[in-house]
């Protein structure tokens, strides 16, 4: 942010890129960095009661507070401190910055480090690793940034200090029009980028905001422990007719091993194949961007710094993103690989985990326009006869990577289809769980438990326990 004078010469800037000071303890010191440019001096203007300014280091931009001790008197355990950014020629800079002594206790991730990181509690910091990618890269973060989120002020106070990644969530607002603070978190998925010191963008997170625990909403599918729910998806809509039920459960659409998510709809029925909403750092609209694969564009290192940008499938390579080459590693079938997308001990599956479902036999028999609100399928697992219900979020197509759920096909339309992404690859193709719904005739409901896929295809992934 720059601010400039009625002297048009003089330019300054003084922003705190966290915003806050959080501590962990009464009594407790805490700093944060500030960015400034032409300021000479900064003054206090106000403080919360108790707290107290130990030192701003104009050298190193560091700003250190001291939270308060006791609160025998009128000692306060939040509140914003004021400062003064001041220019040798007078001009001045004023910025807000929120204190707080946490009222939750961390949650640390550092040991554990993914491409994924789930977040599920309110008014609790979450602490990350920002040396180490996917399932152990080395990198040479110098900074972080909010590349994107779902919902604006979702990831509050980011910030880098001490060889730790840390970002706070709030408690979410009531529907109603009491605008009280709730005991849950605002749900929604956001991406934290990675930068070198040359400023090039080397890496990602992807942060699902979730209320409940989807390590611990599981079935079992041929003997392994799958999620519940689709990655970066609320909830498991289980059949329900509830459009916003739908919605919720769609979670985040990925290309074949690649690790970035990418939103899908605006709404759960793709009304004009809208992408879903995103904001930057400062809650303005973002957009995802297409580009065709190429020889630059077509390369893991180039969608690892491009996260917001699908690649169109390349003919000459059987539509796959990559330009040249299929990579088989990027995912596997086996062990967690450095580009699986899902959290700390989960993985993407293999096609045997699908191999034993198919539709439920009064499902399929429903007449069209009484399954057609359902959005998916209940799937039944021939060797256990348990019934899970799987979600039809549609896809986005290999072609230009738009969003793609209702074919244009005149003699049997198909209202919705469902796929999802398996580790197993077939041929220059990828093999992945599909059905749908046909309108047409009961008899030709689509389902094929390994359907092979291109791979420029962006489609949903149900994490199983490694």
């Amino acid at each position: 942010l720059l601010a400039t004078s009625c002297k048009k010469e003089e330019t300054y800037s003084f922003v705190v890129p966290s915003g806050s000071i959080l501590v962990s303890m009464p009594g407790e010191e805490g700093t944060t960095s500030f960015d400034s440019f032409n300021i000479a001096s900064i003054g206090v203007s106000s403080t919360p009661q108790g707290w107290e300014v130990v030192n701003i280091n104009l050298y190193d931009g560091t700003i250190t507070v001291k939270a308060p001790s006791s609160f025998d008197d009128k000692e306060v355990k939040e509140g914003d401190l004021s400062l003064v950014g001041y220019t040798p020629q007078g001009s001045k800079k004023s910025i807000s910055i929120y204190l707080a002594i946490l009222q939750n206790e961390d949650v640390d991730y550092s040991s554990s480090p993914a491409n994924c990181y789930i977040a599920n509690k309110p008014e609790t910091r979450y602490i990350f690793d920002p040396y180490t990618g996917g399932n152990g890269i080395e990198l040479a973060t110098e900074s972080v940034v909010l590349l994107w989120q779902t919902e604006k002020s979702l990831v509050k106070y980011l910030d880098m200090r001490d060889g730790k990644v840390s970002f706070y969530l709030d408690k979410a607002v009531s529907d109603d029009d009491s605008e009280e603070s709730t005991n849950k978190v605002k749900e929604g998925n956001a991406l934290i980028g990675a930068y070198d010191k040359a400023g090039k963008l080397i890496w990602s997170w992807h942060i699902w905001v979730t209320n409940g625990d989807p390590r611990e909403e599981t079935i079992t599918l041929n003997g392994e422990e799958m999620m519940n729910r689709n990655l970066g998806a609320f909830t498991n809509s289980n059949g329900s007719t509830d459009g916003a039920e739908i919605f919720r459960s769609y979670g985040l659409y990925y290309q074949w091993g690649n690790k970035n998510p990418f939103v899908g709809p605006q709404r759960y029925n793709f009304p004009g194949n809208h992408d879903d909403s995103l904001y930057d750092d400062i809650d303005f609209d973002i957009y995802l961007s297409y580009e065709a694969s190429s020889a630059k564009v077509g390369t893991l290192e180039w969608s690892n710094a491009n996260p917001m940008t699908l690649i169109k499938g390349n003919k000459e390579n059987d539509y796959d993103w990559l330009y040249e080459g299929h990579d088989n590693t990027l995912w596997s079938e086996d062990t967690k690989t450095d580009n699986d997308p899902c959290p700390a001990g989960w993985r993407v599956p293999s096609k045997s985990v699908f191999e034993n479902l198919t539709i439920v036999g009064s499902y399929d028999d429903m007449a069209w326009e009484e399954a057609q609100p359902l959005y998916g399928w209940m799937l039944e697992d021939t060797a256990t006869g348990e019934e899970h219900f799987f979600t039809a979020q549609g896809r986005r197509n290999y072609l230009d990577c738009r969003l793609d759920i209702i074919n244009d096909d005149y003699d049997q339309p198909i209202p919705w289809s469902g796929y999802y992404w398996t580790a197993s690859v077939d041929g220059a193709d990828a093999s992945a769980l599909y059905f749908d719904l046909n309108t047409a005739t009961r008899l030709w409901n689509g389902f094929d438990a390994a359907r092979a896929m291109h791979r420029a295809n962006a489609m949903p992934v149900r994490c199983v326990r490694e």
